[in-house]
């Protein structure tokens, strides 16, 4: 970490205590007289030490061996912490506050964004979940308990109190630490194809990673961009680990050390099944419990979309649904075909996992749902037809977006007397009972009125909309134009 050079020039053995002696020049003049060499001016970058890709960790391990200087002298010039302790390099890295972040790149003349750019935090929205964790719970600069880091609680993070490492990436530039090294899903070095050691546990032989493994582990660091679909892949991803490693959250390393070329196989098996959404058989995802595998499903591609989605139908407008997805989909009623793709709909538009896609259907329906969607998806899977599915349900979904339809609002009014009175005025010879029916199931598309009819479940409601539907349509648009007006 730094030469038996440094620590004299601090006063110490390179294996005495951390203090400088009452004889030894201060390390504050020596880290003074550093920075009296790198004087912040305008234009000019006073940066020696290339921080791209590194941790702040490493960032001031680097700068502090190449100045010959201790670590903790450092890290005290630039936090302005009275005593440096181990455990602030430890956490140094994971995340800082801005104000910390402002101060230390005054020190450093680097921008603010620089400084935060070498924290964890750069991959929060990926790999990483910080949810309503505020910097200062991981800031070093805090007086905290020791014990208050909340490792597991965002995201993969291995143990704060240690890190991987390549060995050749380490003989190559002495002290450097990559900040993606402190994750636990970074297992393989890409760049010499060797599995990482621990800094507690170096391995006598060094482990050659095979081209499946090395593919894999590119996978997940091209993923560390922060956006809702690289958050998504490694949720799949940590749900895969799991079911693969048990508890490898916690268990990891101690299985690492055991049996190394095991975890990396289910760690490339895991990758290989979190890159390829949208197929359940061949994700394993039959075998598992059904509100685990409606966790890990997600549509194969993703329009993108991210603004409001309350609107969406609970059920896939009939216009839509007969495209081609009611051919799919012969076997269940129509009412459960239609949400099942109204749902693969709202996960092609959001990327969302079938999970959460549920939510989009009143409470009572999601758990029934989400057990079709897999039962039925998995059967298209093995007819080869599950690739049909989802490009019928991205169509629909592009079609939706287009339409921009509110359709929780139509739910609100389908009961409206007005809505009633203009449907059936403008097709009168249409059975009054079964219009309240259509303005339920067809007009709002919803799952939510008793007054469904078991009409819509013998398909005669579609026929209904095919004599009647569009003209009633047409008086609902004009009725609610003069209401709003």
């Amino acid at each position: 970490m730094y030469s038996a050079v440094n620590t004299r020039r601090l006063g110490r053995s390179p294996r005495g205590p951390m203090t400088p002696s009452s004889t030894a020049p201060s390390a504050k003049v020596i880290v003074i007289s550093y920075y009296s060499l790198l004087t912040p001016c305008k234009g000019r970058n006073s940066v020696v030490v290339s921080h791209h890709s590194l941790t702040h960790r490493g960032y001031l391990l680097r700068v502090a061996d190449t100045y010959g200087i201790h670590p903790f002298s450092l890290f005290e010039r630039l936090h302005g912490i009275s005593r440096v302790e181990r455990r602030h390099l430890r956490w140094s890295g994971i995340a800082i506050s801005n104000t910390a972040a402002l101060a230390a790149g005054r020190v450093a003349n680097l921008e603010p964004e620089e400084i935060q750019a070498m924290h964890l935090t750069a991959y929060d929205g990926s790999a990483l979940d910080f949810g309503d964790l505020t910097p200062s719970v991981f800031d070093p600069t805090k007086d905290l308990p020791a014990d208050r880091l909340p490792m597991t609680g965002a995201g993969p993070l291995v143990n704060a109190a240690w890190d991987r490492y390549c060995r050749r990436c380490r003989e190559a530039r002495p002290g450097f630490r990559a900040m993606s090294w402190r994750l636990r899903v970074h297992l393989v070095c890409i760049h010499h194809g060797l599995l990482l050691d621990t800094e507690n546990q170096s391995r006598g032989e060094q482990i050659t990673a095979t081209d499946d493994d090395i593919a894999s582990q590119a996978e997940v660091l091209s993923r560390l961009t922060p956006s809702e679909q690289h958050a998504g892949f490694f949720a799949d991803l940590d749900l895969h680990l799991a079911s693969r490693i048990p508890m490898w959250r916690t268990k990891l390393q101690g299985r690492e050390r055991k049996s190394p070329e095991a975890v990396i196989t289910s760690f490339t098996t895991a990758v290989q099944m979190a890159r390829s959404p949208g197929y359940p058989a061949y994700q394993g995802l039959a075998e598992w419990p059904v509100t685990k595998g409606a966790r890990a499903l997600r549509a194969p591609r993703c329009l993108g979309f991210v603004g409001t989605t309350y609107g969406f139908p609970h059920l896939l407008p009939t216009h839509l649904f007969i495209r081609g997805l009611s051919d799919l989909l012969h076997q269940p009623d129509v009412r459960t075909a239609r949400a099942v793709s109204a749902v693969g709909s709202f996960m092609s538009a959001t990327g969302r996992d079938l999970s959460t896609a549920c939510v989009l259907l009143p409470e009572r329906r999601r758990a029934t749902t989400a057990a079709r969607f897999l039962k039925y998806l998995i059967t298209l899977e093995d007819q080869g037809r599950a690739e049909q599915f989802w490009s019928l349900c991205e169509m629909a979904a592009t079609e939706l977006l287009r339409d921009d339809v509110d359709y929780r609002d139509r739910e609100q009014l389908c009961y409206d007397e007005g809505a009633y009175l203009a449907a059936t005025s403008a097709e009168p010879s249409a059975y009054v009972r079964t219009v309240r029916t259509w303005l339920v199931d067809q007009w709002a598309c919803t799952f939510t009125s008793s007054n469904v009819r078991t009409s819509v479940r013998d398909g005669s409601i579609e026929h209904f909309d095919r004599l009647y539907g569009a003209a009633m349509r047409s008086a609902l648009e004009h009725h609610f134009r003069r209401v709003a007006a």
